[in-house]
């Protein structure tokens, strides 16, 4: 069995190609959100940013809205983001499956 296989994952992911802006304390970048749950988000950079692990990020789409987290990993030109998880998060996500997916 793959290890990528064997990871178990708190939330199921779905592929999207949400654009957005991420930005943190080093720098701002337009990316792609590549995919999506209800605790986080896998964001493709298109300019290196310098962000790091444990940075706080916002993150603003026209399709998710206005949203918080941290970097948890980054990898090449993406990065993983934890969402900063409250009511209205959880309401934004909702509206996205809702209306745009």
């Amino acid at each position: 069995m793959a290890f990528k296989e064997s990871i178990q994952r708190a939330s199921a992911r779905t592929d999207t190609r949400i654009t957005g802006t991420v930005t943190c304390k080093t720098g701002s970048s337009n990316g792609v959100v590549k995919d999506l749950s209800d605790e986080g988000i896998c964001f493709q950079l298109f300019f290196d940013i310098g962000a790091r692990m444990g940075q706080e990020v916002t993150i603003r789409s026209e399709e998710l809205g206005f949203l918080t987290g941290m970097v948890r990993w980054c990898r090449g030109d993406k990065i993983g983001i934890k969402l900063n998880l409250s009511s209205n998060t959880k309401a934004q996500i909702a509206s996205y499956y809702k209306y745009f997916r």
